[in-house]
């Protein structure tokens, strides 16, 4: 290669254009996008699904998925055309200079052989000439450098051990094994929670302060651009809308595209309301040990949920294992026609307390009322009294519909289980139903992979309805879609409850949208109860520790 020139970019991309050539054609996926990422620079890609972030980064890794060719521009690393060089010579780059980390941490780890084995394995096959106790010597100082803690022990971890936060550390490891000069982290914070994410984006922007790193960052998530990027690329159905520093381009954002992706950012509001003087301080006055408080006319009580994990097992049967506890007396007052929110990090047991009064899981409780009447949430009452009654809008809209059925017929299936009305009605009442929700007659008769994402969700919200529950409860219902496709799903799901006499739990782990949402908020930890009280006091008066610090984990830039 050149000689590195300190006033010249590290990697230079210009007029790259990419096309898909399919069975009908060819379709342009990236059309001349132009952009230079410097020496030790942070350089974002933002924008909405489809707007072609990911496959410039696959382009730029070398990577693109079969059919998607690149039919003009270039790209070029220390003056270096990448598109010029040979498969060997293309390979021998990627995982060397060049390293990736992608979205899904668990599907990047092999779940059979332990961290410290794959680690050694891609520093192996970069350094084949290193002898195995190097090998290894070299995996554990990686892991220690990207904040793994007893690095030496953590080696002979399997990845199921180990936290959403650590294993993406973990992944991080592993892109650095090879020295790169770049690495390309496409959505390498969207799967996790904002205080991991603020950990894994300090360890990252290290790398570039300590080690001259320079990194392109692919999201949708302004908050991650925010915290990092030093430059930002905007775009837009595969072309560059804008482009600019970071500091710049949140202040005064040119193209409406940009600020309208600006203004769909929840803020989190710090209010300075007094606290109210039926918000409880806990069981001692102390903050962090807050109950629920009674509601005078709750639709839903919980009195000391609890659920175990870890199953049977021959320890436990000899008594030298001790039951892990997913929830531990966990008290819940649902008002009638409010909207509840339950906020913490992942583990904290915000998705089980959904799972079980949604009638999915099992668990045990001194008393569980829905409309005054009891419900058994044990496995001998198999949900009785909430199923049917509690329907679940889940996070992942993709998943949560059969790619076999059509629209129509996944919510015929819901009105038919529920047996309201006959085949002549159900039509009438989905495609009433859909049109309220913002979906038109002709998605009834799409698949789930013919809808975007944000349609997926309608469909979800819609099938939720038609099952006539008295309670709704929503588990990150819009941590998958862009902020522009979130607002609207957050505005849909506030009026859906207000017009159809709802009342709904909101499970998530952005407390903006939970701000934006919720009445009344719940701040789960380790399985307990934390903090809790209306939203004006969790969120601009509560000393409680724990809320604080999630509170102080989102940037501050997207704060009120």
């Amino acid at each position: 290669m050149t000689t590195k020139d300190e006033k010249a970019p590290l990697m230079e991309v210009r007029d790259l254009t990419l096309v898909h050539r399919g069975s009908s054609g060819s379709t342009p996926i990236v059309r001349d996008v132009s952009f230079s990422l410097g020496y030790g620079q942070v350089l974002g890609i933002i924008g909405e699904s489809g707007a072609g972030k990911s496959t410039i980064g696959n382009a730029v890794i070398g990577l693109l998925a079969p059919g998607i060719e690149q039919t003009g521009g270039s790209i070029r690393m220390n003056g270096i055309a990448l598109e010029t060089l040979d498969a060997e010579r293309r390979r021998a780059l990627r995982g060397g200079a060049i390293a990736s980390i992608f979205q899904d941490h668990t599907s990047s780890l092999d779940p059979l052989m332990t961290i410290g084995a794959q680690l050694g394995e891609t520093i192996a096959a970069l350094s084949p000439d290193l002898p195995r106790a190097e090998v290894r010597k070299r995996a554990v100082a990686l892991l220690e450098r990207v904040g793994i803690p007893e690095p030496a022990r953590r080696y002979n971890s399997y990845p199921h051990q180990l936290s959403g936060g650590q294993r993406q550390r973990v992944v991080i490891a592993t892109a650095l094994a090879g020295s790169p000069s770049i690495i390309v982290a496409d959505e390498p914070t969207s799967a996790l929670d904002a205080t991991v994410q603020k950990q894994i984006l300090r360890v990252l922007k290290g790398l570039v302060e300590e080690k001259g790193l320079s990194i392109l960052l692919i999201t949708h998530d302004m908050g991650v651009i925010a915290e990092i990027a030093d430059r930002v690329v905007v775009m837009k159905n595969g072309a560059v809308v804008e482009q600019g520093s970071t500091a710049a381009l949140l202040e005064n954002p040119q193209d409406v595209y940009t600020r309208n992706l600006l203004s769909a950012v929840p803020k989190l509001r710090r209010s300075n309301v007094d606290v109210r003087a039926d918000t409880p301080a806990g069981a001692d006055g102390n903050p962090g040990q807050a109950e629920c408080r009674p509601a005078r006319d709750a639709i839903l009580v919980v009195d000391n949920l609890s659920k175990t994990f870890g199953g049977k097992s021959i320890l436990r049967m000899f008594g030298t294992e001790k039951p892990g506890f997913a929830l531990r007396d966990v008290n819940i007052r649902l008002p009638r026609g409010g909207v509840l929110g339950i906020v913490g990090e992942s583990g904290s047991g915000k998705s089980t307390i959904g799972r079980i009064l949604a009638g999915l899981e099992t668990g045990n409780a001194d008393k569980i009322e829905l409309n005054g009447k009891a419900c058994d949430i044990t496995y001998r009452g198999r949900g009785g009294g909430l199923l049917g009654q509690v329907q679940m809008v889940f996070q992942d809209p993709s998943s949560s519909l059969n790619p076999r059925l059509t629209v129509v017929e996944a919510l015929t299936e819901c009105v038919r289980a529920t047996a309201r009305s006959g085949d002549d009605r159900s039509r009438s009442r989905i495609a009433k139903t859909i049109e309220r929700l913002g979906l038109q007659q002709a998605h009834l008769d799409r698949y789930p992979h013919q809808l975007s994402g944000g349609q997926k969700q309608r469909v979800c919200i819609a099938r939720a309805l038609l099952a006539g529950p008295q309670i709704m409860i929503a588990d990150e219902p819009t941590s998958a879609l862009d902020v522009s496709v979130q607002a609207e799903i957050l505005s849909l799901l506030k009026e859906t409850v207000a017009e159809n006499d709802l009342s709904m739990i909101f499970i998530s782990h952005d407390l903006a949208v939970v701000q934006d949402i919720c009445d009344e908020v719940c701040v789960m930890r380790n399985g307990r109860i934390e903090d809790y009280g209306t939203s004006d006091f969790i969120f601009g008066r509560s000393e409680n520790p724990y809320t604080r610090h999630l509170i102080d984990a989102r940037p501050k830039i997207f704060t009120r």
